[in-house]
C-alpha cells in the first residue's frame, strides 16, 4: 500500500470520527480489479472506503471569504481554514524562485497576489519574504509569501494538497520530491499533472524517483490516456477533463464510468448545474474540484439528507 494511500485512509477516519463533514452515500459498487492487477488486495479494500464518499478539492485552498477569514489565497493561513471548513483537499500553484526555492503564487506575476511588482521566477525568495499577501479586493493582509516547505509542515495531517506545476517546472521535479521527502510529506502532496508530459514522468520513474500509487494525478481526456496512464503509472486518481458548456455529456460519462472500472479515483471540475453534478457522481466522480467549495459543499449535504430518506 503506498504512503499516500494510507493518507487517504487517515482522511476517511477524520470523516467517520465526526472532524469533518460526512460527504453523501451513495451505492456502494464491487471495487475492480483490472486484468493487469492494477489494484492489490490492500489498495482495493482502500478504495472501498473511498467509493461511496465525495470529495471537495478547494481551489487555492477556498477564498471566497478570504478577508472575513484572515485568510488571503494560498497562504500558510488558509490552511487551517480549508480544514475547519471540510474541504479535504486544497488545489494550489507551486512556482520557482530565481534563486532555486519554491514558492506558493498562482500567477506568474506578483502583482495581483501581493503588495509587489514583476515575475515570481525573475525574484528571490528573500526578496518575495519582504512582500505581503493581498485579499481578493485588493486590499493588504497581514500575511507573507508561502514557501512549499512552510505548505506542507502546516498541512501536515491537516489537508492533502493537489499541486500545480507552473511552466517549467516539470525540470525540477525530482528537488521537489526531495523536498517533500525531507519534509516527511510525501504523503501530503498529488500532483496533477497535464497527461501530454506522460513521457516526462515515465523518464523520471525510470531514474529511480519514487512515483508511487498516489504521487501524480493525469488529467486525461479519452480512454487511450486512461488505459496508458494505467499501464505505466498505476496511480490512484486521474482527472477526467470536462467540458464547461456540456460537462455531462454521453461521451464524457462513458469515459468516467471505464476510468472508474480501472480502479480509478476520478476527479472533474465543478462545471454546470447541480443536475449535472448528480450525473458525474452517478458515473463515477469522487472528487470535485471547484472555485466555490462553499456552494459545492451545501449541494453535497442536500444529497446527503436526501439518501437518509
Amino acid at each position: 500500500m503506498s504512503i499516500r494511500l494510507t493518507r487517504l485512509i487517515a482522511l476517511t477516519i477524520f470523516v467517520l470520527c465526526g472532524e469533518m463533514p460526512l460527504r453523501p452515500a451513495l451505492a456502494e459498487k464491487p471495487i475492480p480489479i483490472a486484468a493487469d492487477g492494477a489494484h492489490t488486495a490492500a489498495e482495493s479494500s482502500t478504495t472501498a472506503i473511498r467509493k461511496d464518499e465525495v470529495r471537495i478539492a478547494a481551489h487555492r485552498g477556498g477564498y471566497e471569504t478570504d478577508k472575513a477569514d484572515d485568510a488571503p489565497e494560498n497562504s500558510v493561513a488558509n490552511i487551517r481554514v480549508c480544514q475547519s471548513k471540510g474541504y479535504e483537499l486544497y488545489e494550489t500553484d507551486i512556482q520557482r524562485t530565481r534563486d532555486g526555492n519554491f514558492v506558493i503564487m498562482h500567477d506568474a506575476t506578483i502583482d495581483r497576489e501581493t503588495t509587489g511588482s514583476g515575475v515570481a521566477s525573475e525574484m528571490s525568495l528573500e526578496e518575495l519574504k519582504t512582500l505581503h499577501k493581498r485579499f481578493r479586493d485588493g486590499t493588504d493582509s497581514k500575511h507573507r509569501v508561502a514557501t512549499l516547505d512552510e505548505f506542507l509542515v502546516e498541512g501536515k495531517n491537516r489537508v492533502l494538497f493537489k499541486a500545480d506545476l507552473k511552466p517549467g517546472l516539470n525540470m525540477y521535479f525530482k528537488e521537489i520530491m526531495d523536498l517533500a521527502t525531507r519534509c516527511q510529506a510525501v504523503s501530503d502532496i498529488v500532483f496533477r499533472v497535464p497527461y501530454r508530459d506522460a513521457d516526462v514522468f515515465d523518464a523520471y520513474r525510470a531514474s529511480g524517483v519514487p512515483l508511487g500509487g498516489s504521487v501524480l494525478m493525469f488529467m486525461v481526456s479519452n480512454k487511450k490516456q486512461v488505459d496508458d496512464v494505467r499501464q505505466r503509472f498505476n496511480p490512484t486518481m486521474i482527472q477526467v477533463n470536462v467540458s464547461k458548456d456540456d460537462p455531462a455529456n454521453a461521451r464524457t460519462l462513458e469515459l468516467i464510468r471505464h476510468a472508474t472500472m480501472k480502479g480509478f479515483i476520478v476527479e472533474t471540475h465543478a462545471e454546470g448545474t447541480e443536475q449535472d453534478w448528480r450525473q458525474l457522481i452517478e458515473a463515477g466522480v469522487r472528487i470535485f474540484h471547484t472555485a466555490k467549495p462553499a456552494k459545492m459543499q451545501a449541494f453535497l449535504r442536500k444529497m446527503e439528507v436526501e439518501n437518509d430518506k
